[in-house]
């Protein structure tokens, strides 16, 4: 009751003056035809490939360097550990989506033509589409060198990868605010954990494994696809109250 009363009375002290002229300006307008005029008609494609300026240049460097580095490190010493790097590609995907959060710049986002939402899943397709094809790139490229076949490699390289956008998707999810430091760590734990995993259980690359490995698979795909879903979710109710004012 107090702050309706303090809300009412610092309307009443700081009331707006009248505008001046309003009439003639909406009535100019009209003659022009501006109120009737609407923004081109963009397609899917204009709109992802115009979101690309606006991704931090250092992402694209960063993803480009890991997958040179592991492309290098599997063909001059071809082994269990270049499948450890491919986590530390998930971080750029992930600094990026709490970038709005982390400059304040959200709510003035959310006002834009098009939503804060549109834009940072386009974003995050964008990213993560491109480490991907790259790392499928590196597969082809690094196969015959290893002893594995091409399906095996393409399960040790992205589990890892996928393992990292998950957790970290959920991190961020709930720590938009931070300065993304927080996913950062995850990508390099997760690199360790991978990293490590050889020696805590040596039969981790068998073949007789490679169900276990396409089981993960499947499984951190849907639950990064429903990590986005909710996190897209929580986006379009946040849109009907803002996050600072």
């Amino acid at each position: 009751m107090e702050n309706k009363k303090l809300i009412a009375t610092l309307n009443e002290i700081c009331r707006a003056p009248e505008p001046e002229g309003k009439t003639e300006f909406f009535k100019r307008l009209e003659e022009q035809s501006l109120t009737k005029r609407r923004p081109a008609v963009m397609s899917h494609g204009e709109f992802l490939l115009g979101q690309l300026p606006y991704i931090e240049k250092r992402i694209w460097v960063l993803s480009g360097a890991i997958l040179l580095f592991l492309m290098g490190i599997c063909y001059n010493d071809p082994g269990k550990y270049p499948f450890a790097l491919t986590p530390l590609l998930a971080a750029g995907v992930l600094v990026e989506t709490g970038r709005s959060y982390r400059w304040k710049m959200a709510e003035l986002e959310y006002s834009a033509r098009f939503s804060l939402r549109s834009v940072m899943l386009a974003r995050m397709f964008l990213i993560g589409a491109v480490d991907t094809v790259g790392l499928l790139i590196v597969i082809c490229a690094v196969s015959p060198r290893l002893s594995y076949s091409m399906t095996r490699v393409f399960l040790y390289m992205m589990v890892p990868y996928l393992c990292a956008s998950f957790l970290g998707s959920v991190y961020e999810r709930k720590h938009r605010a931070g300065h993304g430091w927080g996913s950062i760590v995850i990508c390099v734990l997760t690199s360790a954990f991978f990293a490590a995993a050889p020696f805590i259980y040596g039969r981790l690359y068998e073949e007789k494994t490679t169900l276990l490995w396409a089981a993960a698979f499947v499984l951190l795909v849907c639950g990064l696809a429903d990590s986005t879903r909710k996190w897209a979710r929580e986006m379009r109710f946040e849109r009907e109250e803002p996050v600072w004012s």
